[in-house]
């Protein structure tokens, strides 16, 4: 069944929850009772607040995690059905950012490399940096970490997301703050974020790069990235535009085509917003070099979440179309796409119920089926993902104090 294009009033979800000053995702993140914590004292996944998963090069699946300032990774040989024995990444304790859009990632290389990257919150409020360490033998040993961040200034970088190439080059985004902070030095205001990537291979000993490609950035949603078929950088994030209009923009890192590279808004539904409204979009690109993005906004012209595909990165964009029911809180979606079949999640809230649903497209986005429940949780719950594996996809949605749920599509 083929939808289209659907604004709806914003319902449950009120703009005065939203509309608070830049940072807010301190005060919006879930607190633990003192009751609670007594369950959690220990590595456990459903003690986590966040997990992480992604599938190695061998067909294997991992999960992530972070609980009292270390991080912890299991391994299924099964697609999830089944993981083997809890284990802690050997590097010394850290305060480990791991809440809502901000998460350590893991990634692999072809040569039993295992990559990570996260953010630490700094000793003041809303600093931090970003930080790697890498394993070249599956994950027994990793590597002194590192910091990725260049400037040296106790300001904010976080939101990181990382990819790594089969050979070992690793490309790291984040939030960067450096430049807000020198302007307050100069008195001087600034609105928002900045935009940067880093580049390096650990394989080859060779440092890590810094480099601004956008400023202006909404400072909490996470990113979205993915290569292109020639092996580019996509980039997907939510940016400011104007009077702090909150839209999706994206570039691509393509040496070939400069024009690529500026900021190109995608989103125009004109969501004003004194705040971030810790909600991230995806990015999926398929073997045709079509960008299948989805993304969540709550503007005066369009409401919800929305999912429309660009084939010639980002330049033109199919009408969007309009997923889940607004006023059942639709939000946090999640867009994953193999050969011709467009897989997206997302979850609703009804005041009493977290559940996860899944729509999917048979003809790369031209129309879609019926969206399904995959699960609830009574317990409140993490952003779902979806991680593929050639021609499997995986739905990773942890649940809090219930589990952590894998399924496969």
């Amino acid at each position: 069944m083929k939808f289209y294009l659907l604004i709806i009033s914003l319902g449950l979800l009120s703009i005065s929850t939203l509309n608070a000053a830049e940072h807010n995702h301190v005060k919006m993140a879930k607190k633990i009772t003192n009751n609670e914590a007594t369950k959690c004292i220990d590595e456990a996944v459903i003690c986590a607040k966040t997990v992480t998963t992604t599938f190695a090069p061998n067909g294997d699946l991992w999960r992530l995690w972070s609980i009292n300032q270390y991080m912890y990774y299991q391994v299924s040989e099964d697609n999830g059905n089944s993981f083997g024995k809890v284990q802690r990444v050997n590097i010394a304790a850290e305060n480990i950012s791991a809440r809502n859009e901000n998460r350590p990632k893991i990634a692999f290389d072809q040569h039993k490399g295992v990559y990570l990257s996260w953010a630490i919150s700094g000793k003041k409020r809303f600093t931090g940096d970003i930080r790697f360490s890498y394993s070249s033998d599956n994950g027994n040993v990793f590597s002194q970490p590192v910091t990725i961040n260049n400037d040296g200034i106790v300001t904010g970088h976080s939101f990181n997301e990382m990819i790594v190439s089969p050979t070992g080059d690793v490309s790291i985004v984040w939030l960067d703050s450096r430049y807000a902070y020198q302007k307050r030095k100069e008195g001087k205001k600034t609105n928002g974020s900045e935009l940067y990537l880093a580049k390096g291979n650990p394989r080859e000993n060779s440092l890590f790069t810094n480099e601004a490609l956008a400023r202006g950035t909404c400072v909490c949603c996470r990113i979205a990235i993915d290569h292109d078929e020639n092996a580019n950088l996509a980039i997907f994030w939510r940016h400011i535009f104007g009077d702090n209009i909150r839209e999706f923009a994206l570039i691509t890192l393509d040496k070939s085509k400069p024009e690529l590279r500026k900021v190109n808004q995608i989103s125009k539904d004109h969501w004003y917003l004194e705040g971030c409204p810790h909600q991230g979009g995806g990015i999926s690109i398929d073997a045709q070099n079509r960008y299948h993005l989805t993304w969540y906004n709550q503007g005066d012209k369009g409401k919800g979440i929305f999912y429309a595909y660009s084939d010639d990165a980002g330049k033109s964009l199919s009408t969007p179309i309009s997923v889940g029911v607004n006023n059942r809180q639709a939000a946090h979606p999640h867009v994953s796409q193999h050969n011709k079949i467009v897989d997206i999640i997302w979850t609703e809230f009804d005041g009493k119920v977290h559940t996860l649903w899944h729509q999917q497209s048979t003809d790369r986005g031209e129309s879609f089926m019926e969206a399904k429940v995959l699960s609830q949780s009574t317990s409140g719950s993490d952003r779902p993902f979806i991680v593929s594996n050639g021609n499997k996809s995986i739905v990773s949605w942890h649940r809090f104090r219930s589990g952590h749920w894998v399924s496969e599509l």
